[in-house]
């Protein structure tokens, strides 16, 4: 996973997006990283003899949508500006076009390395077929989505629940969100949900706990199996037990016919979001900024 040094935080203006902004400028602050807010205006079509009214439109939303964005922007920062050591740099960005092509085109092109986005949850079944924007971006963003439930109140990241399916090799490469999050030394809670004791896995948490239970190195983790029936209310009770700040769910990548048909739960979890919520992906987690042996060698060969 990358070091985090720039955020992505798009928004609609409403108290959700505002409270998703504030918690991404302070973790901007504590990881010495800039926060880019970005509003998408919807496309406008172009019709016969419309042509001036047409562009005289768009300029006015246009300049609308920046006012906005500035006041949104200062908004934020008036309300947790007493709790910061500094003020991370803030960029404003308006797109046009579609909500869900914007941000993945934008962070294609600014290489932004975390996208936090608020989120309402699930409000009837059209969400549980179609999905929220945040559940979307959760599925094809091109990097790490936090997810930040309605009222959330920051609080520095001291204790990790890892949920796992113990399926994925992904998991074995959980230190790189310690790397990211290096600044809060924070503990990881691994925690695998099933949901019947004939469950086949690829591995158990024994493998787990060999790899990661190394105190001599600093790393604090502990390993738990529970049995339930609803995995997603399953991880975020354990997560409120252990009084974990931070959720971290992995998603597998499988074809789009397959993620329309089969369940998901790191979809359902988004829906139900009661902490944040952070979603990887394998490629997320082997992506690096550091040195490969290949470019040093090269580098002091040079």
């Amino acid at each position: 996973m990358k070091t985090i040094e720039s955020i992505l935080v798009p928004t609609d203006f409403s108290e959700v997006a505002l409270s998703a902004y504030c918690y991404a400028l302070r973790l901007a602050d504590a990881l010495d990283a800039s926060v880019e807010l970005m509003y998408s205006i919807p496309p406008t079509t172009s019709t016969p003899g419309y042509g001036t009214f047409i562009n005289t439109l768009t300029s006015v939303i246009n300049e609308e949508a920046r006012n906005n964005l500035n006041a949104f922007l200062q908004r934020g920062i008036g309300r947790v500006n007493d709790k910061l050591h500094h003020v991370p740099r803030v960029s404003t960005f308006i797109k046009v076009g579609d909500l869900r092509f914007s941000i993945r085109r934008h962070v294609e092109q600014e290489n932004n390395q975390l996208i936090v986005m608020g989120t309402k949850g699930r409000h009837d079944a059209w969400d549980d077929f179609l999905g929220t924007n945040a559940s979307y971006l959760a599925g094809r963003a091109p990097c790490p989505v936090l997810i930040i439930p309605p009222n959330t109140e920051y609080r520095n990241i001291e204790s990790i629940c890892f949920a796992t399916d113990l399926n994925d090799v992904g998991t074995f490469q959980a230190g790189e969100v310690l790397r990211a999050l290096r600044p809060f030394e924070p503990k990881l809670e691994f925690l695998h949900v099933h949901t019947n004791d004939k469950d086949v896995t690829d591995f158990n948490i024994n493998l787990l706990r060999e790899v990661f239970d190394r105190p001599e190195t600093g790393m604090r983790a502990s390993f738990t199996n529970r049995k339930a029936e609803d995995v997603t209310g399953a991880i975020f009770a354990f997560a409120f037990e252990q009084n974990c700040d931070l959720v971290v769910m992995h998603r597998p990548d499988r074809p789009w016919f397959v993620r329309l048909l089969r369940k998901s739960n790191t979809r359902e979890a988004v829906q139900r979001a009661r902490l944040p919520l952070l979603i990887i992906t394998a490629r997320d987690l082997a992506a690096s900024d550091l040195p490969t042996e290949r470019n040093t060698t090269e580098q002091q060969s040079a």
